[in-house]
C-alpha cells in the first residue's frame, strides 16, 4: 500500500487508488501519517478533528474513526493501539514523505563529496514527489500547523537545488525559474540573491541591479527595514564588478554566490524538555496557548488558520507575542507549557529555546547567564559573547531577527528578569510561566491555571497508580485527591508512592497524610517535590510576608478575614492587608470574595498550611507562637464584645467573686481593632457570627488544648451571648437559657448563660461525658443542686444536633443517675429530654 501526503492525501494499493471516506477519517489518517511510527495521543486526534470544542462523545468517535480506517485500508497491523493513543506502522508500505527524506539525504551526501550535478539531480527527484501543498484540502488547524514545516522544507530544498545548479554553471537556464520563485515569495532574500547572480553571470547586470532596487523598495514599504547584509554585499559586488561573482577562491564558482546570497548556516537549537505521556486535562488552557498570535486572544484570526507562524511578522504585528501562564506551585504550569511548545514546534523551524529562571532554593537565574546559554545554543562562539548583559541582549535580539524561534521561560520571578530575554521581532514567540502574575509585563494573553477539578485529579491518579485501585476505593481516592489539594504535582507524588508500595490501599496513604507531622514528606517521591515549589514561592516574598505566612498557621482556621494578620504580626491592619495581598499575588493564599458584602477572605490551601507549619516550628520560638495565638484570640474576643453591643445584647455581667472576672471574660486581654474596620464588619452581628461560627468554635477548642482556659471560657460565653439573650449558640439545642432564666434578680440569666457557655466549651473543646461534673466544677466552681443535670441536658442536646446520638444518650443516662437529689424543675426537664430520646422517665424525688 502507498500513502501520499506531499500534496492532496492519496492512498493506493495494487488495484489502484483507494478513496478514504469521511472527513474525520481523512483528518485522523493525516495526523497519523504526519507522525508515522510514533504514538499519536487520542487528545491530539480530538484536537485535530474538533479543535477547542469537542463533543462529549469525542473519544468514542475517534475509536469509530480508527475502526473505520482499519476496515477501509484492509491492512492488518497498520494502525495499532498503543496507550495513550494510536500508531501507524509503515513497514512494508510506501510513504512519499519517507522517500522524499531519503532522496534529500542522498543529494546532500553527493554535494558533500563535490558532485554538484548528481546532488542537484537527487534534489530534483525529491521535489518531483510533490504534487502541491502538503495534505492540501484537509482543513484541520492542527494538520495545517503540522505541514507548515514540510512546506518550508520543500521551499528550502528548491532554493538549495537552484544554488547547486547555478554553481554548476547553468545560470542561463535558471533565470526564468528563479524569477518565478522570487515573485512567489517576495520577502525571501535567498531566491532574489540567486536571481541577481544568475542575471549578472548571463551578462544582464542592469537587470540584476533592478531586482535589488525593487527588493529594497518592497522591504522598506512592507517591513520598514533594509535588505539583509548578504543581499547588500551582493549588490555592492555587482556594482563594482567583483570577479569573485564568477569564480570563488579555491572552491569553484558557487562558493561566492552562497556567501553573498545568504548568511552563514545557523545552528538550530532544540532545547525543549521532554513532554509527558500521561498529560491530563487542561484542554481549554492548552487551546489558549496554541492560538496563533493573530487569534481571538490577539488580533482576531480564526483558531488554527493557515500561516500560524506568519500571523506574527507577516500579519502586520510588530510586538513579539508573549503568553504568560500563572498559578500556584505544583499546579502544572511547566507541564502544560512544554506540551504546548512541542505542539508549536513545526511553526518555529528555526529553533526552540528553553530556560528555567528559578534556581535551587528559589534563587533567580541571572538574565546575563541565561543569555550566554542562549547565544551558545544559537551558535555564537564563546569568545564572541560579550561580558555585558545589555550587549548580550542586543546580540541575542540580532541573532533572532528574521528567524522564527520559540522561547520558553519557565519560573520567571519578575518582569525585570524577563525583559532582557524577549526577542525583538514578531516572528518569534515567547511562553512564560510564573508563580507571580507579572502584571507589569505586556502580554498578548494570560492563562491562569487552577488546581484540577476532581474528575481530572482522579484521572491522573488512575493513570499513574492504576485505574483499578482508584475504582476499588472511590471514596478514599477522592479524599486523597482532596488532601493533595487536587494539585497535579502532589498527585504525582502520591501516585508514585502508591506505585512503589503496591500493598498499600488509597485509604492507607490518605490516613498517613492526615496523621503525620510532615505530610509534604509523603508527597516527595520520584522527582515530585511539592515542598520545593512552595519553598521557592516562599523565598520570593518579603520578610514580613514570610513571617505572616508562618503565623497564619497558628490559628486553626481554613480562612481569614482581612483583619487577622494585624494581631498575628502585632501590626496595623493596613500593613497586614498589604502583606496578605503579597502572599495572594504569589499564590500562597487564595482569595474568596463574599458575593453579598464584597469583603475578601483569604484561604490557606492545605499543602501551603503544611509548609507554613514546618516553617513556624523551624523559625519561630514557642513563646512567639503562644503570643501570636493569644493576640488572635484576643481579637476574636474584642469582636464578640462589639457584636454583643451592636446587637443590643446584655453587656458582660458584673465580676463574679468566685472567678475574679466577669462572666464575659473581662479579665482576659483583648486586641482592639480600629473602629473603621469593625463598623462595616459588624453591621449585621448575626450575619458576621454565621460566617465566623466554625472558626470561633475551633478557636475555643484550640484555646482549651493550649491551656488558655480563660480565653476558652471567655470565647464560649461570648459565643452564647452573641447568638441571643440567654440562648445557646446555634446548633447547640438552645436549651441553656430555658432552665432558670426566670430566677430572682440577675442570677437566673447569668446561670443560663454560664450553662450555655459550659456546654459550648465542653462540646467544642473535647470534654468527655464522664468527666463533665469535674470539668464544670473546675471552670465555674460551687455548682448548685440541679446545675449538673441542666448542663448534662444542654450538652446532650449539643451532641444530638451534631448527630452523635450515642454520646447524647450516655449524657442523659448520667443525668438520670444524678437526679436523686435534684430540684423538681430539673427532673421535669430531664423527663422531657428522656422521653424525646426514647428513654425511661424519671420519678420526681421526695
Amino acid at each position: 500500500m502507498e500513502f501520499r501526503i506531499l500534496g492532496p492525501l492519496e492512498v493506493a494499493h495494487d488495484d489502484g487508488p483507494l478513496q478514504v471516506r469521511g472527513s474525520r477519517q481523512r483528518t485522523v489518517l493525516a495526523l497519523l501519517l504526519l507522525e508515522a511510527e510514533r504514538i499519536v495521543p487520542v487528545d491530539r486526534l480530538i484536537d485535530g478533528v474538533w479543535g477547542k470544542e469537542p463533543p462529549a462523545t469525542s473519544r468514542s468517535q475517534i475509536q469509530i474513526c480508527i475502526s473505520s480506517l482499519r476496515h477501509q485500508l484492509s491492512a492488518g497491523g497498520l494502525i495499532t493501539t498503543r496507550p495513550p493513543g494510536y500508531r501507524l506502522r509503515t513497514g512494508g508500505h510506501l510513504l512519499d514523505l519517507t522517500e522524499f527524506e531519503g532522496r534529500v539525504a542522498s543529494g546532500r551526501k553527493a554535494a558533500a563529496e563535490g558532485r554538484l550535478r548528481r546532488a542537484a539531480g537527487a534534489f530534483r527527484s525529491a521535489l518531483a514527489l510533490w504534487r502541491g501543498p502538503a495534505l492540501h484540502g484537509i482543513g484541520s488547524g492542527l494538520v495545517r500547523g503540522g505541514v507548515t514545516q514540510l512546506d518550508e522544507q520543500r521551499l528550502a530544498l528548491h532554493e538549495e537545488c537552484l544554488e547547486l545548479e547555478l554553481a554548476a554553471g547553468e545560470h542561463q537556464r535558471l533565470v526564468g525559474e528563479l524569477a518565478a520563485l522570487a515573485a512567489a515569495h517576495p520577502l525571501r532574500e535567498r531566491p532574489r540573491a540567486l536571481l541577481m547572480t544568475a542575471l549578472y553571470r548571463a551578462g544582464r547586470q542592469a537587470e540584476a541591479l533592478t531586482v535589488y532596487r525593487r527588493t529594497r523598495e518592497t522591504f522598506i514599504e512592507e517591513l520598514g527595514i533594509e535588505p539583509g547584509d548578504g543581499l547588500r554585499r551582493l549588490h555592492h559586488a555587482i556594482l563594482s564588478g567583483d570577479p569573485q561573482l564568477f569564480h570563488g577562491p579555491g572552491a569553484g564558482p558557487g562558493r561566492t554566490v552562497a556567501a553573498a546570497g545568504r548568511p552563514a548556516p545557523q545552528r538550530v537549537p532544540r532545547l525543549l524538555p521532554a513532554d509527558v505521556a500521561d498529560f491530563t486535562g487542561r484542554r481549554e488552557a492548552l487551546a489558549a496557548l496554541l492560538e496563533p498570535p493573530g487569534g481571538p486572544y490577539g488580533a482576531g484570526a480564526e483558531p488554527g488558520a493557515d500561516g500560524g507562524a506568519e500571523a506574527g511578522a507577516e500579519a502586520g504585528l510588530t510586538a513579539v507575542p508573549v503568553t504568560v501562564t500563572t498559578g500556584r506551585a505544583g499546579v502544572g504550569k511547566t507541564t502544560l507549557t512544554v506540551r504546548a511548545a512541542h505542539r508549536l514546534t513545526p511553526l518555529y523551524p528555526d529553533g526552540q529555546l528553553f530556560a528555567s529562571l528559578s534556581g535551587p532554593g528559589g534563587a533567580a537565574a541571572r538574565p546575563g547567564d541565561v543569555l550566554g546559554r542562549f547565544l551558545r545554543a544559537l551558535g555564537v562562539p564563546e569568545a564572541e559573547i560579550p561580558a555585558d548583559t545589555e550587549e548580550r541582549a542586543e546580540m541575542y535580539r540580532d541573532r533572532l531577527a528574521g528567524r522564527r524561534v520559540l522561547v520558553v521561560l519557565d519560573g520567571a520571578g519578575s518582569q525585570e528578569q524577563v525583559a532582557a530575554l524577549l526577542p525583538g521581532t514578531a516572528g518569534c514567540r515567547v511562553l512564560i510561566t510564573s508563580r507571580h502574575r507579572l502584571t507589569g509585563l505586556p502580554a498578548a494573553r494570560r492563562v491562569e491555571l487552577a488546581p484540577f477539578d476532581r474528575a481530572e485529579a482522579l484521572e491522573l491518579l488512575g493513570r499513574i497508580a492504576g485505574r483499578r485501585r482508584v475504582e476499588a476505593e472511590p471514596a478514599a481516592a477522592a479524599a486523597l485527591c482532596a488532601a493533595c489539594d487536587d494539585l497535579p504535582l502532589a498527585l504525582r507524588g502520591a501516585a508514585a508512592r502508591l506505585v512503589a508500595r503496591p500493598h498499600w490501599r488509597m485509604a492507607d496513604l490518605h490516613r498517613r497524610l492526615l496523621e503525620c507531622a510532615r505530610p509534604l514528606d509523603e508527597l516527595s517521591c520520584s522527582g515530585a517535590d511539592v515542598r520545593a515549589g512552595v519553598a521557592a514561592a516562599y523565598a520570593g516574598r518579603t520578610p514580613g510576608a514570610r513571617r505572616l505566612l508562618r503565623l497564619l498557621a497558628v490559628p486553626r482556621a481554613a480562612s481569614f478575614a482581612s483583619w487577622a494578620g494585624g494581631p498575628l504580626l502585632r501590626t496595623d491592619p493596613l500593613t497586614s492587608l498589604d502583606l496578605l495581598e503579597e502572599l495572594a499575588e504569589g499564590y500562597l493564599l487564595e482569595v474568596e470574595v463574599d458575593p453579598v458584602t464584597g469583603a475578601a477572605r483569604y484561604r490557606l490551601p492545605g499543602l501551603v498550611r503544611a509548609f507554613a507549619r514546618e516553617r513556624l516550628a523551624a523559625e519561630e520560638t514557642a513563646g512567639a507562637h503562644r503570643s501570636a495565638l493569644e493576640r488572635y484570640l484576643g481579637a476574636l474576643l474584642y469582636l464578640l464584645d462589639e457584636a454583643r453591643r451592636a446587637g443590643g445584647s446584655e453587656r458582660p455581667a458584673r465580676p463574679d467573686p468566685a472567678r475574679g472576672a466577669g462572666s464575659g471574660g473581662a479579665g482576659v486581654p483583648r486586641w482592639a481593632l480600629p473602629g473603621r474596620l469593625v463598623g462595616p464588619l459588624l453591621a449585621d452581628p448575626q450575619s458576621w457570627y454565621g460566617r465566623e461560627r466554625p472558626w470561633l468554635l475551633s478557636a475555643i477548642r484550640q484555646a482549651a488544648e493550649a491551656g488558655l482556659l480563660p480565653y476558652a471560657r471567655a470565647l464560649a460565653e461570648g459565643v452564647v451571648a452573641v447568638w441571643g439573650r440567654g440562648r445557646a449558640a446555634p446548633g447547640y439545642a438552645g436549651q441553656a437559657g430555658a432552665g432558670r432564666a426566670d430566677g430572682p434578680g440577675e442570677g437566673g440569666a447569668v446561670r443560663a448563660s454560664r450553662l450555655g457557655a459550659g456546654a459550648v466549651l465542653v462540646a467544642v473543646a473535647g470534654g468527655a461525658p464522664g468527666g463533665w461534673a469535674a470539668g464544670y466544677g473546675g471552670v465555674y466552681g460551687g455548682a448548685e443542686p440541679g446545675d449538673e443535670i441542666e448542663a448534662l441536658i444542654t450538652l446532650a442536646g449539643a451532641y444530638r444536633h451534631r448527630g452523635e446520638h450515642r454520646q447524647a444518650r450516655e449524657l442523659l443516662a448520667a443525668a438520670r443517675g444524678a437526679a436523686g437529689d435534684a430540684p423538681p424543675e430539673a427532673v421535669a426537664r430531664l423527663t422531657v429530654a428522656l422521653t424525646d430520646s426514647g428513654g425511661r422517665p424519671v420519678a420526681a424525688a421526695g
